[in-house]
């Protein structure tokens, strides 16, 4: 079975932006971190620039890996510089600690408004972290909203 990120599950973030990361995560992790090996703790890429959604993402080592090879086949040009603004310039290795904990620092803190709590969204290849009340004060925005009809589009039409 291939693992990935799933469910939605809330941390508390402490006043050092020190925030544990719930262990189906962790383990998804340490399996794309190939530095990952006897008991060392994984890292994770942390990419912090602004989407169409308020949160951080975050990518194992090895996707990280593959949308940086990727930015790096481009030709050279605007839209490469573009792709590394947002995807390069903007991303953070942090390391996850003997508790399971990340520091977020506190400019990506304030970039993103999470406060004192923090739910991590597994979204298949990689994590968003939220605040807690921007989640759920848009999550409840998207409830009329049958994501099995989604699943019916066609490609072009997504």
């Amino acid at each position: 079975m291939e693992l990935g990120f799933h469910d939605e599950l809330t941390s508390k973030v402490d006043a050092k932006g020190r925030v544990s990361l719930p262990a189906s995560h962790r383990a998804v992790l340490a399996a794309g971190d190939p530095d990952c090996v006897d008991g060392k703790n994984p890292g994770m890429m942390l990419i912090h620039s602004k989407s169409h959604e308020h949160c951080l993402r975050g990518f194992t080592i090895e996707a990280y890996t593959k949308i940086r090879a990727g930015i790096l086949e481009m030709e050279y040009g605007p839209d490469r510089d573009k792709a590394a603004s947002k995807l390069i310039h903007k991303a953070t290795k942090v390391q996850v600690d003997d508790n399971g904990r990340i520091i977020l620092r506190k400019d990506i803190r304030a970039r993103f408004d999470i406060g004192a709590s923090a739910v991590f969204v597994g979204s298949a290849d990689h994590l968003q972290i939220w605040d807690h009340d921007i989640y759920y004060d848009q999550d409840e925005e998207d409830d009329a909203i049958n994501p099995f009809m989604l699943l019916n589009r066609k490609p072009a039409e997504a």
